[in-house]
């Protein structure tokens, strides 16, 4: 019997501090047979340096240096030069468990999956801040229940284990256009293609909390634009292939969320009327996506939204310190 050749993919853009961890994590594993496609997206520190140190010594590893083009492209890159039948993306300041591919493997094959989804913990620089697993393992074929069931927060790649044949049968890449939620997209977009999805009760990946990361940098005009981009091609995307039905409650869930950006947005009464503009484009051609009455509000005034989310975080906040 054949053993699977994995693709990781990692994309590197000055991660110094992190990238040692990292590539260790990957080069140690159980399981053997990977093709680990290391890119340098133009880094400024000493990522390049680690990077062809761990080449030089593992022939495994392909390092490729190229200019800053941001994880889209890096990403995009990497899938075309993949060769493994699984297909799999790491972020340079995560990493692994050392037995996390030889489970993913076992149970992809064992039950012809085309995307495992798995769990991570998720790391201050100094220790464990939450360690969280799905409720159960399950196996998908119904692409609403597993949506509806499954609490798939964060919406990541690296939380994801894919059989690359889905990923080019159906084109699907990082939008390029997108700084924040293009691993939603993407991830969204293969779920539609997949025929079986299987949830493990498994932690195999760590997420460090960076203090520098997109994530933890205070939410800006760009944030919400990316959004609203991200929701606008998420409905266009579902509704090409006829699975808005299968989306509306994971759609309506994400347009909640960004509305509540919005209330934390300290810029948001100077960005109000193109915010305002940008989701009633967004929902006068989904009107049969979003039924919530938060979405049927903002359409009308999103203003409304924005304060009661507010003084609903005030009231909170004041009952938490009384």
């Amino acid at each position: 019997m054949s053993t699977p050749l994995i693709s990781v993919v990692i994309p590197v853009y000055n991660k110094e501090d992190y990238l040692e961890k990292c590539l260790d994590s990957v080069v140690n594993q159980t399981y053997a047979a990977l093709e680990i496609i290391l890119i340098n997206d133009g880094s400024t520190d000493r990522s390049p340096m680690i990077c062809k140190e761990y080449a030089d010594i593992d022939s495994r590893i392909r390092f490729i240096d190229k200019d800053n083009q941001g994880v889209s492209v890096t990403r995009n890159l990497g899938i075309y030069l993949s060769n493994g039948e699984w297909l799999y993306f790491l972020d340079s300041d995560d990493f692994l468990d050392v037995d996390a591919f030889e489970i993913l493997i076992k149970a992809a094959k064992s039950t012809n999956a085309d995307i495992v989804f798995f769990d991570c913990r998720r790391f201050r620089p100094t220790d464990v801040a939450l360690d969280r697993k799905p409720i159960i393992y399950k196996e998908y074929t119904d692409l609403k229940s597993f949506l509806d069931e499954t609490n798939l927060s964060p919406v990541s790649a690296w939380l994801n284990f894919f059989r690359r044949e889905i990923v080019l049968e159906n084109k699907v890449v990082f939008n390029k256009n997108l700084k924040h939620n293009e691993d939603a997209l993407f991830v969204y977009s293969l779920y539609c293609h997949a025929q079986k999805i299987v949830v493990l009760d498994e932690v195999l990946h760590n997420f460090v909390l960076a203090p520098n990361s997109v994530s933890r940098k205070p939410i800006e005009i760009k944030v919400l634009e990316d959004n609203l981009l991200f929701l606008s091609e998420l409905c266009r995307y579902v509704r090409k292939y006829d699975l808005v039905d299968d989306f509306k409650k994971e759609i309506n869930s994400i347009s909640r969320y960004i509305f509540v950006l919005s209330a934390y947005f300290d810029g948001f009464d100077k960005h109000k009327d193109d915010i305002q503009r940008r989701f009633r484009e967004l929902y006068s051609v989904n009107k049969d996506i979003f039924y919530t009455r938060f979405s049927k509000i903002a359409n009308i005034n999103i203003n409304i939204i924005i304060k009661l989310l507010k003084a609903k975080h005030i009231l909170k906040r004041t009952n938490y310190q009384s």
